[in-house]
């Protein structure tokens, strides 16, 4: 009876101990990590790094981080986790990946890269990167209103102002808050649906041109720049980018039309034809995003966050507050091949790119939006884009940074 009692007790104690071990991730069972994510020496040396692209313009791309690094102060720093980067830092950094490029086997390439680098992963909840597209469309407009162009394209009011809180509190460092005043008064900015549609700017802000109707513009915004082809000046073009937003949180459209257009149609073309198959619906559908943007003239682009012209498939957005502005990725998603104007399949697709835009659905580690190129085709392609992926960040070791050891033995 005794050692009954004795087996009873110890069976008891080893099952509660392997419970616990199984609800703490103990041992073999740990929790995956979110977040950036430093890679082991096992884990980079398993990435395919080929380049589906050949690099083919990604030189371009490096040297757009390049000049965007020069215009910095020395005193700037970017964020690897606890590492901290100077901008000469960054620039040195993309120097030593590019004379990696040109003159190492591609065979070798993750042996190479796992000795001169450090590799991160951003990954979100689901322990990936959730990809989408973007792309800069092309805009019928005209220089006055007419019939046909009637809908205006505004530059900065300049009644919009940002306040930066932390000015007058320290516990608010970093929070900054948009509007204007109003007898004397700070309040919010006017959201869309006044905007658009009870014209609350017709005398307070600039027009850039008149586009044909509030869908084209809506997506134009979402887009952060294109261009407009004047109807009325010889066909001629201008450059449009972002220059600011009314302070108001963006919320896609899509979430309205989820119920209606099944999760495996939604794009955005989808829900541009949407609209245009249903005019009624317009309004309450757009102020359901109250962010709004206005606009400036550029001579080159389209140009990102960090103000650089960008590259297709080689500049890509991510969430500027969590991954090092101009930096260099490696990316691994999948994109969409027509045929008949209906997508085919989806092919595999990885390439090196620079962190050069950021974008207000593009928030949290694990989210990228790539930028697809101008005009048609690359709508085509960014627009279906809603793939999972990974998405790795590489950084020179601050040793090859500061002693330019020979990158191959």
């Amino acid at each position: 009876m005794l050692k009954n009692k004795i087996y009873c007790a110890f069976m008891i104690s080893f099952l509660f101990c392997l419970i616990t071990l199984l609800l703490s991730g103990c041992g073999a069972f740990k929790k995956a990590k979110t977040g950036m994510v430093l890679l082991n020496t096992s884990e980079v040396e398993q990435i395919n790094w080929a380049d589906d692209l050949n690099f083919e313009n990604l030189s371009q791309s490096v040297q757009q981080s390049i000049s965007y690094y020069n215009r910095l102060p020395e005193h700037y720093r970017f964020s690897y986790n606890d590492m901290k980067y100077s901008p000469q830092e960054m620039i040195a950094s993309m120097n030593i990946f590019w004379e990696l490029i040109e003159t190492i086997d591609p065979a070798e390439l993750a042996k190479a890269i796992n000795k001169i680098f450090y590799v991160f992963e951003s990954r979100n909840s689901d322990q990936q990167t959730f990809f989408t597209g973007y792309y800069e469309p092309i805009l019928e407009g005209c220089s006055q209103r007419s019939e046909h162009f009637s809908v205006p394209l505004y530059e900065n009011p300049p009644d919009l102002s940002r306040i930066h809180v932390g000015d007058f509190n320290d516990q608010y460092k970093g929070v900054w808050i948009t509007g204007r005043v109003k007898k004397k008064t700070f309040v919010p900015y006017e959201q869309r649906d006044a905007i658009v549609y009870k014209k609350a700017l017709e005398s307070r802000a600039e027009v850039i041109a008149f586009v044909k109707n509030h869908i084209e513009l809506f997506f134009l915004q979402i887009q952060g720049s294109g261009q407009i082809c004047f109807q009325d000046k010889d066909a001629s073009c201008i450059r449009v980018n972002y220059a600011s937003q009314n302070g108001h949180p963006y919320r896609a459209v899509g979430r309205l039309l989820k119920d209606i257009i099944p999760k495996e149609d939604m794009s955005l073309q989808a829900i541009k034809q949407y609209l245009y198959d249903h005019p009624k619906e317009v309004r309450s559908i757009l102020k359901y995003n109250p962010s709004y943007t206005f606009f400036r003239t550029v001579s080159e682009g389209p140009l990102g966050n960090i103000q650089v012209p960008l590259t297709a498939r080689r500049s890509i957005a991510m969430d500027h507050r969590l991954i090092p502005k101009g930096g260099l990725v490696f990316y691994q998603t999948s994109c969409p091949e027509y045929e008949n104007d209906q997508i085919k399949t989806w092919n595999p697709i990885q390439c090196f790119a620079l962190v050069q835009d950021t974008g207000g659905a593009i928030s949290g580690h694990g989210r990228a939006d790539i930028f697809m190129g101008s005009g048609t085709k690359a709508e085509k392609l960014a627009g279906p884009m809603k793939q999972e992926g990974r998405i790795f960040l590489l950084v020179a070791r601050k040793s090859y940074i500061e002693l330019r050891k020979p990158l191959i033995d």
